[in-house]
């Protein structure tokens, strides 16, 4: 079985999942095909053909609803709970409909014929929607594909079976057959999801789906491409429900019974399904690298053109059935990938989007107007001439797919140009072709690797890196004379695997060591596709360069060149000073799978490198590991609870104790924060706990309260009740601790806590004398700064860092602490006294304690745009500009809070933040 995993790249701890979500595809893709057998045959035995028309209207109607309801409901309701619900409807909606059957209503026969259309985009939920709960995106795109294949042979399979059960049971008794494996798939499907409910911390409003099709439908249309699709997607839908009709009225001709069609139904669509399969297996890439995907799509409607000409001079049976199987051959082996594969142009956060659009909008109207030509043309038309107007379907959509071929290849280079890498997604459910095996895509890359854009031309020499043909050997030959160094670092990398030249590899390596840091980064980024052994030690040397982003790209390069290196880079890196390069690593051990857990777990036991320990853990599987994670977290709600304790027993209501208090539960919540994290491995309801984390420090009141009941409604809600004081603080408990609580902060081993509860300590009545040397002028102005409200998000110890590069500058009446049209440098914090701020002989506004003047300075450097006027003595706290970009280069996260209040403030007073 190992062996059998490895070659199917399914790692260790996912083969429950991909075993049973390929045995769920495969259950539902069989009962699906006896299904449908089932009601095709009913319908055309008890109803006839020639109603055909009519449901082919009702069923364009249906499915369009169906889909928007589909659409809007599933982002509003627990997922679980409405994959299991569609699911079990499904089986009581079949075997209700068995049970009518008994009766022999003809209108049971209608309702029936639409259950199957509309099970069809049931199933296809229930299926990838379940699939998509359990795999993230890496392991979707190593198992949709497997996915995908459990559902074609399911498909065969079933249509194998169909004509056996048929004689055993009968056409009727094959909904029996069908509800049976609804049943199991419902089973599997509960077996398969999370046994929690997965509830959102806060659901944010969306727009219904309505506007969700409204808003697809504007972004179809601003892309010539897309508009083209859009067109063809209804005129293929018209062409195949088209040729659908006579091959259906013939087959009832040729059956009588229900009993013969379903066994036909079931047989042709088991030997199309397995042909098709074939073509896809051995001949859609070589015909997409030949060829190209937009001319295989085009192909489609030449056949069509084909078919409908064959029909004009013969209709048999044997002529149908033979042209219709050509056409599902096409259309499920190469046609439809392709098809799919062409949306990968659109903006990934976009290509869902527009999929759903695609694949329900413009083709169930498609099905509605075969259903109305069909209608209409029975009563006016001959069958020869219904056969003409196929035949003009198919040329006009021939000259439709032609123009989606040229828009394609404007497309490529549009996405070229907006930095969006054409090769850069792998083959998946939804895209079974990676790009980088299409002809077209490949001409477009080619020639936009002279792009006049050096990122065009950065972007196109990245795309080829990994493309193996003679032509992109000579272009990235050719880039290594590029004016842009990004340009010649990738290509450099690629040739290196290629060519035996050594003054490549010299190349590379004076590269790397650039004195622009840009270009050291691209060159490392570019190592993957270098050899190993040059790549891999050109990147462990970066390890050490200054820059962040250049770590950042040795370690995931490493990753990917040398397991046992790059594990190691990657568990040092967890501990960076650089968030960039702390989530690379973090990346980058978590790639590795559970052989990097052991590593991990000691990662947590070092301060500095836990949090990223933590971000990598959530994607492995912890195996043995797990007694040694809720260790972890045990001691970590220790900790959090020992401070809320000593925060409790904090007397007083004082600057200096509010200010002790304070820093005592910033330190404990975020140890709870890291605990909640780390008790989420080990639960059921992971998700829910990390979610829940995310929101605690939400500056919304009520999406905080929401974050701490998600907290008490999970399973871990024993431990974690005892954490939820930290934020609610109307649970403080009395202590009688409360005598020596600020003693015991002066000793804490946190040096900010320790000058907090010195401070304290020279606030008491009685408190004792205290050598506090130099740090009261820097606690000063940490209590006077929580007063501003430009600060009053930071917690007390991000302070800090800010009284740290401040002065403090004093001023007489009438100074001028700014000239209206000098350069800003800095802003003023007023400590006492008031400023006036005047333009010409003007006074604008009036400034006083707590407020900030000249604060635009720290993040533009235009000039003043009035005078700053001291009113009386006037004390401040000055910040450079330079110190302030000084402490964004240290301590980013503290600078990143200032300016988003800062951001924030300006957006609701930006008249009043001129000076």
């Amino acid at each position: 079985m190992s062996a059998v995993a490895r070659a199917l790249k399914i790692h260790p701890g996912e083969r429950r999942v991909a075993i049973s979500l390929i045995a769920l595809s495969f259950v539902v893709m069989a009962g699906q095909v006896i299904g449908q057998s089932a009601a095709t045959a009913l319908f055309f035995d008890r109803v006839g053909t020639d109603a055909l028309p009519t449901v082919y209207l009702l069923q364009g109607a249906s499915c369009l609803a169906l889909m928007l309801v589909m659409t809007g409901s599933l982002g509003r309701t627990d997922q679980r709970r409405a994959f299991l619900v569609m699911g079990a409807a499904l089986v009581v909606v079949v075997f209700a409909e068995r049970l009518a059957l008994l009766g022999d209503a003809t209108w049971i026969y209608w309702v029936l014929w639409l259950t199957v259309a509309l099970a069809v985009l049931v199933q296809t939920v229930f299926v990838w929607g379940i699939a998509g709960m359990v795999t993230d995106t890496r392991q979707a795109k190593r198992l949709f594909p497997l996915f995908a294949a459990g559902g074609i042979l399911g498909s065969v399979l079933g249509g194998l079976m169909t004509a056996p059960l048929v004689h055993l049971v009968g056409a009727a008794n094959l909904l029996i057959a069908w509800g049976a494996t609804l049943v199991a798939a419902w089973a599997l499907g509960g077996w398969i999801l999370p046994k929690v409910r997965h509830r959102p911390v806060q659901r944010a409003s969306r727009p219904g789906p309505v506007a969700d099709l409204v808003s697809a439908l504007r972004y179809v249309l601003r892309s010539r491409l897309l508009v083209w699709m859009t067109l063809a997607a209804v005129l293929f839908s018209v062409l195949f429900y088209s040729l659908f009709l006579p091959w259906a009225a013939a087959a009832a001709a040729r059956y009588p019974t229900a009993d013969g069609v379903a066994a036909f139904i079931g047989l042709f669509s088991a030997v199309t399904t397995a042909a098709a399969f074939l073509v896809s297996a051995g001949a859609t890439n070589r015909l997409f690298v030949r060829f190209g995907i937009a001319l295989t799509v085009l192909v489609l409607p030449v056949l069509y053109v084909g078919s409908f000409g064959i029909l004009l001079v013969t209709s048999t049976f044997a002529t149908l059935v033979a042209v219709r199987g050509v056409t599902g051959v096409w259309l499920q082996g190469v046609a439809s990938p392709a098809w799919e594969t062409l949306t990968n142009v659109v903006p990934s956060d976009r290509r869902d989007q527009v999929r759903t659009f695609l694949n329900g909008g413009p083709s169930q109207a498609g099905t509605a107007i075969a259903g109305l030509i069909a209608l209409v043309g029975t009563d006016v038309l001959t069958p020869r001439q219904l056969t003409v107007v196929g035949l003009v379907t198919a040329i006009l959509t021939l000259v439709v797919t032609w123009a989606i071929k040229r828009s394609y290849a404007t497309a490529l280079v549009d996405a070229l140009r907006a930095g969006r890498p054409v090769f850069a997604d792998g083959a998946s459910r939804v895209a079974p072709v990676p790009l980088g095996s299409e002809a077209q895509a490949l001409d477009s890359v080619l020639a936009a690797a002279d792009d006049s854009s050096a990122s065009v031309r950065r972007l196109a020499v990245q795309s080829l890196a990994g493309v193996d043909d003679a032509r992109t050997d000579a272009a990235l030959q050719h880039a290594l004379d590029d004016d842009d160094q990004g340009v010649v670092a990738l290509s450099a990398a690629a040739l290196a695997g290629r060519s035996e030249d050594a003054a490549i590899g010299d190349r590379l390596r004076a590269l790397a060591i650039d004195p622009d840091p840009s270009v050291r980064a691209a060159t490392v980024a570019a190592l993957g596709v270098a050899p190993a052994p040059i790549g891999a030690s050109i990147a462990s040397a970066a390890l050490d360069d200054p820059a962040p982003a250049v770590r950042a790209a040795a370690v995931r390069t490493l990753g990917g060149l040398d397991i046992d290196a790059g594990r190691t880079a990657a568990i040092a890196l967890l501990a960076d000073a650089s968030a960039l390069v702390r989530r690379a690593a973090s990346d980058t051990a978590a790639a590795f799978g559970d052989g990097t857990v052991p590593a991990l777990i000691d990662a947590l036991g070092r301060r500095a490198s836990r949090d990223a320990a933590l971000d990598a853990l959530i994607h492995v599987d912890l195996g043995d590991h797990r007694a040694d994670v809720d260790a972890f977290a045990s001691e970590l709600l220790v900790e959090a609870e020992r401070d809320r304790d000593l925060a409790d027993a904090i007397p007083g209501e004082g600057d200096t104790t509010a200010l002790l208090r304070d820093a005592v539960l910033a330190r404990g919540r975020a140890t709870a924060r890291t605990a909640v994290r780390a008790i989420s491995l080990t639960h059921n309801d992971g998700a829910s706990l990390r979610t829940a984390v995310e929101n605690l420090s939400a500056n919304d009141g009520a999406q905080a309260a929401t974050a701490l009941e998600t907290l008490e409604s999970t399973s871990a809600q024993a431990l974690v009740r005892p954490l939820i004081p930290l934020w609610d603080r109307s649970e403080v408990r009395q202590h009688d601790g409360a005598i020596d609580a600020i003693d015991r902060a002066t000793h804490d081993p946190d040096p900010f806590i320790a000058m907090c509860g010195q401070l304290a300590r020279i606030d008491e009545p009685e408190g004792a004398p205290m050598d506090v040397r130099t740090t009261m002028p820097e606690m000063e102005r940490v209590l006077f700064l929580r007063k501003v409200p430009l600060f009053d998000e930071l917690e007390p110890a991000d302070l800090v860092p800010i009284a740290e590069v401040a002065d403090e500058q004093l001023f007489a009446d009438g100074d001028r602490l700014g000239a209206e049209g000098e350069m800003g440098d800095g802003m003023h914090v007023i400590v006492t006294g008031a400023v006036h701020v005047r333009s010409g002989d003007e006074t604008i506004a009036e400034r006083g304690p707590g407020d900030v003047v000249g604060e635009l300075s720290l993040i533009t450097a235009r000039p003043r745009m009035a005078d700053l006027i001291a009113d009386g003595d006037v004390r401040t706290i000055w910040i450079t500009r330079r110190a302030f970009e000084g402490m964004v280069h240290d301590r980013p996260d503290v600078a990143i809070g200032v300016m988003r209040v800062l951001a924030t403030r300006l957006g609701e007073h930006p008249s009043e933040h001129h000076s």
